[in-house]
C-alpha cells in the first residue's frame, strides 16, 4: 500500500529524531514517566485523545512495582526532564503508559496495536565504536539503556498514529493504540488488560524489531511460534546474623539456604513435552567477611514450551527454594513479580497479513512465520482478544544485529522504524476486506 500525499521521507526522519530522544532518557519499567509525557504530547499534536494514569490500570494487577523509594526517585527526575509536569504529575506511583483511540471515516473492525515503551537495566556501552555514543544520543541515565528496541517500538506507535491519522478517511472502523509499560519481566501488560481495554478488538497486532540473526531491514515476519511462557519471582532468605568466629552456632546462614537453593534449581528435571528452563538472574547477600549471612536476595525466572510446562518447572522452584530454606532453618518469602504465557496466532489473521506484507513499500520479503524463542508480555492481550473471540498475530520486523538484545552494544537500524509504521498503518486500513 502507498501513503500518497505523505513525505514518507520527512516522517522518517522525525521518528528516528523521536527514537534517538527516547533512546537518550530510557526509563525501566513503571518508571516511564518523562516517556509517556513525550508519547501523549506527539498523540495530542494529531488532535487525539489520550487516556493515561490511573484510569487505565488495574492496581493489584500492577505486577513487579519497583518500590515506592526507586517510583519516587525516577518520578523526581522525570519532573527535572519534562516539559509537561502536569501530564508526569498524574502518573506519580508508577500509572505509566497510555493508550488513544484513532476513530474512522467508516463503519468496520475493532484493531489493536501494542508497542511497548520501557528499557532495560543494562549500563550503555561509552565507545565511539557505538552509534549511539558517537552521535550523541548515549543513555544519560545510569543502568538505563534501551538495549531491545523498544525507544524504536515507542517511535513505530507514533508514526502508525501519523498515517492512519492522515488516513482518516479510508480507515473503517477504529484503531486502539496502546503505549504499553512493564513489558521487561512481563510486567506490565496485565494491568492494562484487566480493564477490559482489548476485550472488543477483532483483531489484534504485537511487534517486535530485530530477534532473529542474519536477517535485514526489509524481511518482515507474518506470525510467531515458541513463545514460552513465564514467570518470574524474587525471593529473600531471612535467616539471623552472628559472629562468625566467636559464635557461629547462634546465626541462621541465609547465603547458604540461598546457594544451596541456586544450586538445586538448576537441578530441577527439565520436561520431556517441550522446552524448559529456569534462571537465576541475581543473587546478593551478605554484610561483612566474619558475619554470618543474616539475609539473601534472590531473582529467578521460569520458562516453559507450555503453560503446563511452566506450572511444572515453577511449582519445583518453589518447593526447591521452601526446602532450601527450612534446611538452614530459614525464613523464605517469594514474590510474584510477573508472568506471560504461550500462544497461538490466528491462522486466517496470518495469511492476510502476508498477502497485505506484500502491498507495503519496503518490505522484500515475508517470512510467513519464525520460532520467537522467549517470552513477551503482549501475549496477556493476544490472550484476552482470542478469549473474546477476536483473532491475534505478532510480527517481527527484521533488522541486522550489531549486537544480541540486552547487550550493552545492542543498537537499531533506524530504516527499521519507518518501515514497521507503513506495516502497521496498513494492516489496520486493509485487514478487514470491504
Amino acid at each position: 500500500m502507498r501513503f500518497d500525499g505523505i513525505d514518507m521521507a520527512a516522517l522518517e526522519r522525525d521518528l528516528i529524531a523521536l527514537r534517538r530522544e527516547f533512546h537518550r532518557y530510557p526509563e525501566s519499567g513503571w518508571t516511564e514517566f518523562r516517556t509517556t509525557a513525550r508519547i501523549i504530547t506527539e498523540l495530542e499534536k494529531l488532535g487525539l485523545s489520550v487516556r493515561f494514569g490511573p484510569s487505565i490500570h488495574v492496581r493489584e494487577k500492577m505486577h513487579g512495582l519497583p518500590s515506592d523509594e526507586v517510583l519516587e526517585e525516577c518520578w523526581q527526575r522525570a519532573m527535572r526532564e519534562t516539559d509537561r509536569p502536569e501530564l508526569v504529575e498524574a502518573m506519580r506511583g508508577g500509572y505509566t503508559g497510555c493508550i488513544t483511540e484513532i476513530e474512522g471515516a467508516l463503519p468496520g473492525p475493532t484493531v489493536g496495536i501494542r508497542v511497548d515503551i520501557d528499557c532495560n537495566d543494562v549500563e550503555e556501552a561509552d565507545d565511539p565504536k557505538h552509534i549511539p555514543a558517537a552521535e550523541g544520543f548515549r543513555s544519560t541515565h545510569k543502568n538505563c539503556m534501551h538495549a531491545c528496541g523498544h525507544d524504536a517500538h515507542t517511535a513505530i506507535g507514533i508514526g502508525t498514529a501519523r498515517l492512519l491519522c492522515a488516513c482518516r478517511e479510508k480507515l473503517r472502523g477504529k484503531v486502539i493504540l496502546v503505549f504499553q509499560p512493564g513489558e521487561e519481566g512481563l510486567r506490565g501488560a496485565a494491568s492494562l488488560t484487566a480493564t477490559g481495554a482489548f476485550s472488543g478488538c477483532d483483531y489484534f497486532f504485537g511487534g517486535h524489531v530485530g530477534l532473529l540473526r542474519d536477517k535485514r531491514v526489509g524481511m518482515v515476519a507474518a506470525s510467531g511460534h515458541g513463545f514460552l511462557s513465564s514467570t518470574k519471582l524474587d525471593v529473600t532468605f531471612r535467616g539471623v546474623p552472628s559472629h562468625a568466629g566467636a559464635s557461629p552456632e547462634l546465626g541462621k546462614n541465609a547465603l547458604a539456604a540461598a546457594a544451596t537453593a541456586v544450586l538445586n534449581l538448576l537441578a530441577i528435571p527439565r520436561h520431556s513435552a517441550g522446552a524448559s528452563r529456569v534462571n537465576i538472574g541475581t543473587l546478593q547477600a551478605g554484610t561483612g567477611r566474619n558475619v554470618i549471612p543474616g539475609e539473601a536476595a534472590m531473582t529467578l525466572e521460569t520458562r516453559g514450551g507450555s503453560r503446563e510446562i511452566n506450572e511444572y518447572m515453577e511449582a519445583a522452584a518453589r518447593r526447591v527454594l521452601q526446602a532450601a530454606a527450612e534446611m538452614y532453618d530459614c525464613g523464605c518469602e517469594i514474590r510474584f513479580m510477573g508472568s506471560a504465557g504461550d500462544i497461538v496466532c490466528d491462522k486466517p489473521l496470518v495469511a492476510r497479513v502476508i498477502e497485505l506484507l506484500g502491498t507495503v513499500d519496503g518490505v522484500d520479503e515475508v517470512l510467513p512465520d519464525v520460532d520467537f524463542g522467549g517470552g513477551e508480555d503482549v501475549t496477556t492481550m493476544m490472550r484476552d482478544v482470542q478469549e473474546h473471540g477476536g483473532q491475534v498475530t505478532e510480527l517481527v520486523f527484521c533488522m541486522a544485529l550489531k549486537a544480541p538484545h540486552h547487550n550493552n552494544y545492542f543498537d537499531v537500524d533506524e530504516r527499521v522504524i519507518g518501515l514497521a509504521a507503513r506495516v502497521f498503518a496498513t494492516l489496520a486500513l486493509e485487514v478487514e476486506k470491504p
